[in-house]
């Protein structure tokens, strides 16, 4: 009786656990433009993230991006980046507000990691919204990759040195 018991519990834990890891796969953020967007909104990234480690607000930009940035990143990006083990952890989120040399805001470009989303390039989900929020480009985006690519060792980052 006892051996049962203990059987059907064990049996019920494990079955509850697997509920519980689903639960929490169904709540993850799709590497969709517009749930990305929906996200940073109501994240209020730009009041509540952090901005890169020794980055200034309104740093001077490079094309494509614009001649002024703001570079935040969510809280798993700036653990990755303090750990400095070379790459940024799933999860990890990097939000560059391009600004004009008159300080208007173009566009705003995101970098999403997504484990298993597209492995031969880091696993990056590339976003790129109208300042209203309207998603301009989204996913494997060519030109983005292309050019991180010279970046591949650094995880795809430019901003700093993740090791």
């Amino acid at each position: 009786m006892k051996r049962r018991t203990i059987v059907l519990i064990t049996f019920f834990a494990v079955l509850s656990l697997a509920f519980a890891g689903w639960g929490l796969a169904q709540t993850k953020l799709a590497p969709k433009g517009d749930a990305v967007w929906d996200f940073l909104k109501k994240a209020d990234y730009a009041k509540k993230w952090k901005m890169w480690p020794d980055s200034k607000p309104m740093h001077k930009g490079v094309d494509p991006h614009g001649a002024l940035l703001n570079v935040y990143v969510n809280a798993a990006a700036l653990k990755g980046i303090a750990a400095k083990k070379g790459k940024l952890p799933v999860d990890s989120m990097v939000v560059i507000d391009n600004f004009t040399a008159d300080k208007k805001l173009a566009s705003i470009g995101v970098m999403y990691k997504v484990k298993g989303y597209n492995p031969s390039d880091g696993d990056w989900f590339w976003a790129q919204y109208t300042p209203d929020g309207k998603v301009d480009q989204e996913g494997k985006i060519d030109e983005c990759i292309r050019c991180h690519a010279a970046q591949k060792t650094n995880d795809y980052v430019y901003s700093s040195k993740l090791k």
